[in-house]
């Protein structure tokens, strides 16, 4: 989860690499926290890692060859997640640029993971259109990586390809899937971003409730992730988020054997008129949704 405690973990960890003068690890670290407060944090271009932390434009222009590209590489990839959540497109396919310069592999799986994952969601999320038709082969091989994976029994390849999957070949049943694996994954953060895309598809179906169920849904799990400048841009985009409240926030530590359950409200002070919408989550009998009940009215 983002927040203080991320934040003063990273703050932690760049003392420790700068009194070791691991500059390479400092400004990797630096990149991160930057990262984290572009989620937290409302900013005019949250795709781009300039603030507090973490300058990109000035620490490239101070580094040379092999530091340079691999630092281009890593910045780069924290970016175009950015880009994909924040939805901003033309910097999607400005990073998916230089990103499909670099080879397909790294001797670090986590870095490999972040980066292909991103990499390839941004590649489908842009290559209807006719400029970047050229990309669904890049969100293809991206998307293989996770699938190898995922057939040889890796748990965390499982969400992501899923996720791949439906941005490939948008359904209701890929989103669903994709929805599914996630909550019982316990990625937050993939399981708010396959809401929203699921809702954006749902409007382009004309099926506005249901586009604006997800859509509630992907506001609370961003907050869950801590991603609260993410969900200050989906209240602004959708004024009707604003007026939810929620009574009980989803925990990570919940077993995944239990149902949990959590309660907004339109804020409304009539009785009659007040609707609630509750969120239930149960993983054993694999079901999942999102519905409206009226309350009672008060005698």
């Amino acid at each position: 989860e983002l927040g203080p405690i991320f934040e003063s973990k990273l703050l932690v960890v760049k003392d420790y690499c700068r009194n070791l003068g691991r500059q390479s690890s400092l400004i990797l670290f630096s990149m991160f926290r930057q990262f984290a407060l572009n989620l937290r944090k409302p900013s005019d271009n949250p795709s781009k890692l300039v603030g507090e932390a973490f300058n990109e434009e000035q620490v490239l222009s101070e580094l040379e060859g092999s530091a340079h590209f691999q630092t281009l590489r890593d910045s780069s990839s924290l970016r175009v997640q950015l880009a994909f959540v924040f939805w901003n497109e033309a910097d999607m396919i400005d990073l998916l640029k230089i990103l499909e310069t670099y080879p397909l592999q790294d001797q670090f799986a986590a870095r490999l993971h972040n980066r292909l994952a991103f990499t390839g969601l941004a590649a489908f999320a842009m290559c209807h259109r006719k400029d970047c038709a050229s990309y669904k082969a890049l969100g293809e091989k991206c998307m293989g990586h996770f699938k190898f994976l995922s057939k040889n029994g890796s748990v965390n390849a499982r969400p992501v390809y899923l996720f791949l999957k439906s941005m490939k070949s948008p359904s209701r049943d890929a989103f669903s899937k994709a929805i599914e694996a996630c909550a019982e994954g316990k990625f937050v953060n993939l399981e708010a971003m396959v809401n929203e895309r699921y809702a954006a598809f749902l409007r382009e179906e004309n099926d506005e409730t249901a586009s604006n169920d997800c859509i509630t849904e992907a506001y609370f799990l961003y907050q869950d992730w801590g991603a609260h400048a993410k969900a200050l841009q989906l209240s602004k985009d959708h004024p009707f988020l604003k007026k939810l409240k929620r009574k009980k926030e989803r925990s990570v530590f919940s077993s995944s054997h239990k149902t949990a359950n959590s309660t907004v409200s339109t804020g409304s002070d009539d009785a009659t008129s007040k609707k609630k919408m509750t969120f239930s989550f149960n993983s054993t009998s694999k079901q999942r949704k999102l519905i409206s009940v009226k309350s009672e009215k008060k005698k």
